[in-house]
Order: C-alpha cells, then sequence, then structure tokens
C-alpha cells in the first residue's frame, strides 16, 4: 500500500473534520499517512497515532542541496513551474524542492492535497521533482472564487476529486485531466448518541463559521415571521467575522430571547450534544464573491447523531438531504426558509423524529468514511 502524504495548508482546523477522518480512513484501509502542512497550528486528539505532522519549510540551503542531486527533475520542473502564473518561479521551485525533499526521505508514494489553490501548485511542482503521482480535492473557495491556473492544475493531477456533482460538471468544464466525484465521509464511531427530542416545541441547532456564505441573514428574519405562531428557539455555534452584524440583526428583529450565541464548539461537544435537537438548520447561500459551501459535512453530521436537517437546494445538500430526512427550499430566500420552517414545525413530534431515524439509515449507507476512503485508496493504488 502507498505511503500517503496529505497535504493542508494549516494542520489542524477544528471545523475541517472531513481532513482528518479521511486521513484515518486511510490508514484504516492500509495506508501509511503523513501530513504535509505550512502551518502546525495544534494538536490533534483524534488522529491516529501512526500520522506523522511535518512542517513545510523554505529552506535555500536544503532546496539547493537537493536540486543538485536530482540536476535533470529539477530543471524540467522549473520548466513547468514557470508555466503557472499566479506564483512566481523562486516561490514555487523553493517550496516545491523542499517538498520533494521530505517525498523523498520519507519515502512518500504519492501526494493528496486538499484545497486547490496554492499549496496543490508547490505540491504537483514537488511531486513531478520526486516522481510521484499527485492528487488533489476541491471543496468551494478554492474552486469558485480562488481558482487561479486552475486549468493548469487540474491537468497536471493524476487524478482530482469533486465532493459534489456540480463542482464535478465545473472541473469537467475545464476538459483537463481526470476528476472523480466522492462525497466526504464521515466518523459513524462518533455518534452514537440517541435522539431523544419529541417536544413540541422546536429547538434548531446551526453549525459554521459566521461567514456571508452560510446564509444566517435570510434565516434570522424567517424565525422574526415564525416566532409568534410557533415556539421556536435557535442556537448558533461557531465563530466569524459577522458575529456583531448577527447580534445586532437579532436585537433589530427583537429575537435575542429565541437566539443564543454559542461560540465554537469541538467535534466532540457535537456528536454528544446535536441529538438533543429538533434538527440542524443550514441556509445555506452564495456569497457576494461568489463562494459557496459544496459539500457539507456538518448535514451529514447531523443526520448521524439523528436528527433532521433543513436547508437549501445548493450544491452538494441536495445531494445529501431528500424529503425523507429533512426540508429544502431556494437559496437565499427568507420566504422559502419560513415555508419549510412551517411544515417543519407542522410535523408532530414523532414524525419529526422518524425523519431523523431516516436520516441515520441513509448518512450510514452512504456517507461512511472508511467506504469513502477505499475509493480514494483504490484511485490512488492504480496511479
Amino acid at each position: 500500500m502507498k505511503h500517503i502524504g496529505i497535504v493542508v495548508p494549516s494542520f489542524h482546523i477544528p471545523s475541517e473534520t472531513f481532513v482528518v477522518t479521511e486521513i484515518n480512513a486511510l490508514v484504516k484501509a492500509g495506508h501509511k499517512v503523513s501530513v504535509l502542512t505550512f502551518e502546525n497550528l495544534n494538536e490533534c486528539i483524534n488522529l491516529d497515532n501512526s500520522v506523522r505532522i511535518i512542517v513545510i519549510k523554505k529552506s535555500t540551503q536544503s532546496a539547493i542541496s537537493f536540486a543538485l542531486q536530482h540536476p535533470v527533475m529539477a530543471l524540467k520542473s522549473s520548466i513547468l513551474a514557470s508555466k503557472f502564473s499566479a506564483i512566481s518561479l523562486v516561490s514555487l521551485m523553493g517550496y516545491g524542492l523542499n517538498i520533494a525533499e521530505i517525498i523523498h526521505s520519507r519515502k512518500i508514494s504519492h501526494i493528496h492535497c486538499h484545497f486547490m489553490h496554492a499549496p496543490l501548485t508547490y505540491s504537483i511542482v514537488a511531486s513531478k521533482i520526486a516522481g510521484v503521482s499527485v492528487s488533489s480535492i476541491g471543496h468551494g473557495h478554492d474552486v469558485y472564487v480562488n481558482d487561479s491556473d486552475l486549468k493548469l492544475k487540474l491537468s497536471l493531477c493524476d487524478f482530482s476529486v469533486a465532493v459534489c456533482k456540480d463542482m464535478q460538471i465545473k472541473l469537467n468544464n475545464y476538459s483537463a485531466g481526470k476528476v472523480q466525484l466522492l462525497h466526504c465521509g464521515i466518523d459513524l464511531s462518533m455518534f452514537n448518541a440517541k435522539p431523544s427530542r419529541l417536544n413540541e416545541s422546536v429547538k434548531l441547532l446551526f453549525v459554521g463559521r459566521l461567514v456571508e456564505k452560510k446564509g444566517l441573514q435570510f434565516l434570522l428574519p424567517a424565525i422574526k415571521k415564525l416566532n409568534k405562531k410557533y415556539s421556536i428557539s435557535l442556537d448558533i455555534v461557531g465563530e466569524g467575522p459577522l458575529l456583531n452584524d448577527l447580534i445586532y440583526l437579532c436585537e433589530e428583529l427583537n429575537i435575542v430571547t429565541e437566539v443564543k450565541f454559542l461560540g465554537a464548539k469541538s467535534p466532540t461537544w457535537l456528536a454528544k450534544n446535536t441529538s438533543d435537537y429538533s434538527a440542524l438548520v443550514a441556509p445555506f447561500c452564495v456569497s457576494s464573491n461568489g463562494d459557496r459551501d459544496t459539500g457539507p459535512v456538518v448535514l451529514k453530521e447531523a443526520m448521524a447523531s439523528g436528527i433532521p436537517v433543513i436547508t437549501t437546494e445548493l450544491m452538494g445538500a441536495k445531494e445529501i438531504v431528500n424529503d425523507s430526512v429533512g426540508f429544502k427550499c431556494e437559496p437565499s430566500s427568507i420566504g422559502g426558509l419560513e415555508r419549510i420552517l412551517t411544515e417543519f414545525c407542522d410535523l408532530s413530534p414523532y414524525e419529526r423524529y422518524e425523519k431523523g431515524l431516516n436520516a441515520k439509515k441513509l448518512v450510514t449507507k452512504k456517507f461512511d468514511a472508511n467506504s469513502q476512503a477505499k475509493k480514494l485508496s483504490n484511485w490512488i493504488q492504480t496511479v
């Protein structure tokens, strides 16, 4: 089995649970896995003990030394690196040679890069210098906003992964390289709590970074419109630049007693407490700069907790959620959210509970991380 080097810009980011989940599942599938990162932020308690974290450093001395040892490959890669427009040749070769040295010294045989922006460019150059295969996976901003040199990157990867069908279509439109579809999986073993809420009142949970694309600016007015007819409360888990704006919006709408801002919570807290809620609400939209959620793991984690999900028909959300497990409406629509929230509130407590049971069955069948990792493993083994 190949030794896989997982490249991420920073490690670990608590909200990016899909990275650690994938790493652990690849280890379980039989691979040796190392993490290559430009910034080691903190200890990850959920990471398999066998996984080494290696910080990529730009060392001129090390780069020159490795280039002298592999002059032909370094020269060919410098010609390749000169084709990229977004990053200078000096930077590409500097980091590329240092990553190649890590690949060589650690005997890594495949590079798999999360996110398709700058780190992927460095990874491609490094893989060509070191003579190993390389793949990438897109997530959102790196495909829809910061997409510099994306066609060239796709053409140079042995394969690239799209996390939803809409992304796969977009990447295939470049007509460059092989694109595979693979939804991010979740670690089902983390979600053992049984749903226990059979109340008439509706207790909603939102989990995510407080930014425009999460759609809270549409959800809060919808809750205002419904709170006279239904007993609805909302707990918001997460932090972000829009926190103060959203608090002010709640004050303007006079819903401060219905909405609580809980701050950031750990994946362990979410796994333990999500089942206490009536539903997860995720009103995704496309932000003004084009950014969007593509294959939202939070929906799958809520479903694994046995609760329904209320979301929008955006990107991967429409592939994850069907009518048996929740409700969907058009993005960026207060009226649409009001409509599906009304439909949810009109359900009996048992009907909500039944949707939660359906959600758990669906996510177990379709989004198990171990099954997804086996697919990725097969692709890596054959390149």
